[in-house]
């Protein structure tokens, strides 16, 4: 109601209008005001988050037309025009003074308890005394009052000044009729009893006393305090930047607003409390964009400027595009999958791709689509459903549930099976080989019959066979290694070892980790030059040098063999 004050309007004579479309259909309604009398000036109400629509102030030139109305108020006129459109008429000091009354009472509050602490008094005290002043100031206001309106009990006139003698007390016996002996001259007549009776005085004190003043005081402290620790315990926003990468102690711009538009749907706290708090959950870069946004600013205006720089910029059509083409990723469960879908579909529904009425639908529609799982669609009868389609909790729980059950099962068979698989028991029974001598004497075998005979003589012929295969073996294998050492138990004597010859022999290891050693070639086959190879040369071929540089490798790689005593190696190149 900040308008009434800018603009200076004259709240006796003026009416609020509430329901405005912002069509023709408004001067009908302009057209009734008139019949009342002249309208001086039509003022627009900036009421943001109210649920009335447009409102306007209407002043009239004379308050004797807010007199006329004054028995229809508030009064609704439903347009001729627009059949949807209900306009709402009320008095402007009806609608003025409750929130006027209500702001001056929290910022006297305020300035009190400001007052308590710069003086270090106790807020309680501090009300206390302003509630005695107040009583003071009504009690002299009633005594000034009654004293205007207070009438003499004996009026000023001739009449009133009886003399005492003119009464006289009688002096005869009860019953007798009385008579009154005036002297002659007097006449005497009874005061004048007043018309209207004497108003008694009542005090502030009486009224309202200590007790009750207590009571409201402690009351208003009560309010006041559970006021301020909601606003300080109430949960803070969880903090947002705008940074990207996305730090790992902040949440994405979508939860922040969701956040965000909880708490402007609290009436408790002011807008300004609101601001306060949606600036202290931003930084850099993101508090930049809106710090020149002033402090009467409201929240809304905050949200519209971050929603600019931080919000979807997606088309509604395209972003409903993108969830029908979101399917159950593998591995993923059904519930998963239908939460994924939930919030594409409403941030769809927040870009205006999809209407309210038809989110249920969309979502039992696309979950339908996209899920593989057809034995769970089947087993849910969700394709009976799509005419009466459940809530998004409804179908979650109903997934969550059959997930569940699956689950439970699995465990129950597992735990089954595994408890009624047989053991694997292995036994073994082998026997012992032996020959026919070596039998028990308890066991009676006839060695003197002729198959026992016929066996020992294959034997026999076998093992001869073999001595012969394994001779004819050994001695090929002394011919083509005629260095071969011999058995331990052979009476050959290996002959000494000149020493001359002991540097041929050589462990491989050896060997080899000496020619590891051994000089090798640094230069280019092609052209000569130092540092590269041929297959990379893409030089002019020079033979010379070439030449020269093999020389060079050839005298050390000599050296290297003289050094290290060795002169049957292969000399490279």
């Amino acid at each position: 109601m900040e308008v009434v004050q800018q603009s200076n309007v004259k709240i006796p004579n003026s009416v609020i209008v509430s329901g405005l479309s912002g069509t023709e259909a408004d001067e009908e309604l302009f057209d009734f005001l008139k019949q009342y009398g002249s309208i001086q000036r039509i003022i627009p109400v900036n009421t943001p988050g109210t649920d009335r629509g447009k409102q306007v102030i209407v002043e009239y030139v004379h308050g004797t037309a807010v007199q006329s109305l004054s028995s229809l108020l508030p009064h609704k006129v439903l347009s001729k025009t627009l059949t949807d459109v209900l306009y709402l008429i009320e008095a402007l000091p009806a609608v003025y003074t409750p929130v006027v009354s209500k702001t001056a009472t929290q910022t006297y509050l305020a300035e009190l308890r400001d007052i308590a602490k710069q003086t270090g008094k106790d807020f309680a005290t501090v009300l206390r005394e302003e509630l005695t002043s107040i009583g003071k100031a009504v009690d002299s206001d009633n005594t000034d009052t009654q004293a205007e309106h207070m009438e003499p009990d004996l009026p000023d006139t001739p009449d009133s000044h009886v003399p005492v003698a003119a009464v006289q007390v009688s002096s005869q016996p009860c019953g007798a009729p009385e008579q009154q002996i005036q002297p002659p001259g007097w006449s005497w007549s009874p005061p004048p009893v007043p018309s209207e009776k004497r108003a008694t005085a009542l005090s502030f004190a009486d009224v309202s006393p200590p007790e009750l003043q207590k009571v409201i005081v402690e009351h208003i402290v009560r309010t006041e305090d559970a006021a301020t620790q909601m606003m300080h315990n109430s949960p803070r926003l969880r903090p947002f930047s705008g940074r990207c990468p996305r730090p790992s102690n902040e949440v994405d711009y979508e939860t922040w607003r969701s956040n965000v538009e909880l708490l402007l749907k609290d009436t408790r706290q002011p807008d300004l409390q609101k601001a306060r708090r949606l600036l202290e959950s931003l930084s850099s870069p993101a508090i930049d964009i809106v710090k020149h946004l002033t402090f009467e600013s409201p929240p809304s205006v905050y949200l519209e400027i971050l929603d600019s720089a931080y919000g979807t910029v997606e088309d509604g059509d395209d972003l409903f595009a993108k969830y029908l083409n979101t399917m159950q990723n593998h591995g993923e469960e059904p519930s998963t999958y239908l939460q994924r879908l939930q919030v594409m579909l409403n941030t769809t529904f927040r870009r205006g791709g999809v209407g309210a009425g038809d989110l249920d639908r969309q979502l039992l529609k696309q979950f339908i689509r996209g899920c593989w799982d057809n034995h769970l669609i089947a087993e849910l009868q969700l394709e009976q459903k799509k005419q009466n389609p459940p809530t998004f909790a409804g179908l979650l729980l109903l997934l969550r549930t059959a997930e569940d059950k699956r689950a439970s099962k699995a465990s129950r068979m597992k735990q089954h099976l595994s408890a009624s698989r047989p053991r694997v028991l292995s036994h073994y029974q082998g026997v012992a080989p032996c020959s026919l001598e070596t039998y028990p004497p308890s066991l009676s075998v006839d060695h003197s019959t002729p198959e026992i005979q016929q066996i020992k003589k294959q034997i026999a012929d076998l093992q001869s066979q073999l001595t012969r295969f394994t001779q004819k073996s050994s001695e090929r294998a002394e011919k083509t290694q005629p260095l071969k050492l011999k058995a331990p138990n052979s009476t050959t004597v290996k002959p000494p070892l000149d020493s001359s010859r002991l540097h041929k022999i050589q462990a491989p290891d050896q060997v080899t980790n000496n020619s590891r050693n051994r000089p090798k070639a640094w230069y280019c086959f092609r052209c000569g030059e130092d540092g590269h190879i041929k297959p990379q040369c893409e030089s002019e071929p020079n033979p010379s040098l070439v030449a020269l540089k093999r020389r060079q490798l050839k005298e050390r790689q000599l050296a290297w063999d003289t050094r290290k005593g060795i002169t049957d190696c292969d000399t490279l190149n």
